[in-house]
């Protein structure tokens, strides 16, 4: 079951992760200037033996604009804590629409570097 399959679509993660409440970090955590990224919370994979569900926090460099990983290896404690991205209240939603399963813990994992263009943040939750 990769990809969540079985256990989440992309759908159900727009609901929950919407553009408003990046905007409105983006808006808090910068003050008003215009970030480097964008950012959105995307399927990872799922591991049913484990009961382990990965998430992603997608960071895409916009355009003319360089993720360097200076600016995103600092992130994961940022994202874990910010009121308005609200990551616990994103889990606990998240446990609806789980098909069963219920959230024992999560937390976030190191900023990996995909590409000059896209670093992710994984959300690993695991489950019971």
């Amino acid at each position: 079951m990769s990809g969540g399959a079985g256990v989440l679509r992309e759908e159900d993660l727009k609901g929950l992760f919407p553009r408003e409440r990046v905007e409105a970090f983006f808006e808090a955590f910068y003050f008003g200037e215009e970030p480097a990224y964008d950012l959105e919370l995307g399927l990872g994979s799922f591991d049913p033996e484990k009961k382990i569900l990965r998430l992603e926090l997608r960071l895409k460099a916009r355009p003319g604009r360089c993720l360097a990983c200076n600016l995103t290896w600092g992130l994961p404690e940022v994202f874990k804590r910010h009121p308005v991205l609200n990551l616990a209240g994103v889990v606990q939603a998240l446990e609806e629409k789980l098909n069963g399963f219920r959230v024992r813990s999560w937390g976030l994992g190191p900023t990996e570097e995909i590409d000059e263009n896209l670093h992710r943040i994984p959300l690993i939750i695991y489950l019971e």
